[in-house]
């Protein structure tokens, strides 16, 4: 009962991210789902999850270099000081989420954990890219 209860609850939460994943389709997205169809274990959308976080923050590194060296001095320098905050703001954004997913009880935390973590990656890694289109500069 306890399996079911926590199946339906998983289906619950990330069922809206499917749906985010299929609106936009990203690739990374598209693994993730993928992924966790193979495995929907705790451990497999840890797994899972880790995995779609290294390829966001690979995008994200990707996309801060592509623009570093297309802006001009100027935009690369205030690109560099939004990067210095938003890792600053990473960390404690990070620092929140562990607190706050260590005072719940039940395995299915673990994955809630995992991937908010993974998405504030996603986010600004979405955000890179955008800049990176508006500025005719591929990614792929």
């Amino acid at each position: 009962m306890k399996n079911l209860i926590l199946l339906f609850l998983f289906a619950a939460i990330f069922s809206p991210l499917k749906l985010y994943s299929q609106e936009n389709d990203h690739p990374i997205d598209k693994q993730l789902s993928a992924c966790y169809e193979k495995n929907p274990s705790t451990a497999g959308m840890v797994n899972c999850i880790n995995e779609a976080f290294e390829k966001w923050d690979a995008l994200l590194n990707k996309c801060y270099k592509l623009l570093i060296a297309k802006l001009d001095e100027e935009s690369a320098k205030a690109l560099k000081s939004a990067e210095s905050e938003w890792i600053a703001y990473k960390e404690k954004e990070i620092n929140f989420i562990d607190k706050m997913y260590s005072t719940k009880e039940g395995t299915m935390y673990i994955p809630m954990r995992a991937y908010s973590i993974m998405n504030i990656t996603k986010t600004r890694a979405l955000e890179l890219e955008g800049y990176c289109s508006d500025n005719d500069i591929s990614t792929k």
